[in-house]
């Protein structure tokens, strides 16, 4: 006949807590992956409120198409530039209520990138990232 389970005795719970983690450092193993992993984006990190709190609302008709956004990678140091004067150009220059849009990012390769869309300003996306870096009026 099988013998009852019983509790183990106190000396026995080390033990027994040793060969879990064994078995769950096991698991752990360092070894070289098949392939590196991929880094995700890294946006730019958040610097207040957005451009709707900064700027006013929109006017009604400022949806945006999605084939009218146009994407330009830019340097490290143009993405300064453009950080720096968003607000102005935007904002100031009154092209958030003619319906421009302002998007960046960073591809998983490290590519910055900023997409902007013209809205009813009569400006190119060129013109106003121009703007942003300070190149136009």
């Amino acid at each position: 006949m099988p013998r009852p389970w019983t509790r183990p005795g106190a000396g026995a719970w080390p033990s027994i807590a040793l060969v879990l983690a064994a078995a769950i450092l096991a698991g752990c193993a360092s070894s070289p992956p098949s392939q590196a992993p991929l880094r995700g984006p890294s946006p730019a990190p958040p610097v207040g409120p957005g451009l709707a709190a900064r700027c006013g609302p929109r006017p009604p008709d400022a949806e945006q198409p999605p084939d009218a956004w146009v994407r330009f990678d830019v340097t490290p140091q143009q993405w300064t530039a453009i950080g720096k004067r968003l607000i102005d150009v935007l904002c100031r220059q009154g092209l958030w209520r003619q319906g421009a849009g302002f998007g960046g990012n960073v591809d998983p390769d490290g590519t910055r990138f900023v997409m902007i869309h013209p809205g009813h300003s009569g400006l190119t996306a060129r013109q106003i990232l121009n703007r942003l870096l300070g190149r136009g009026p």
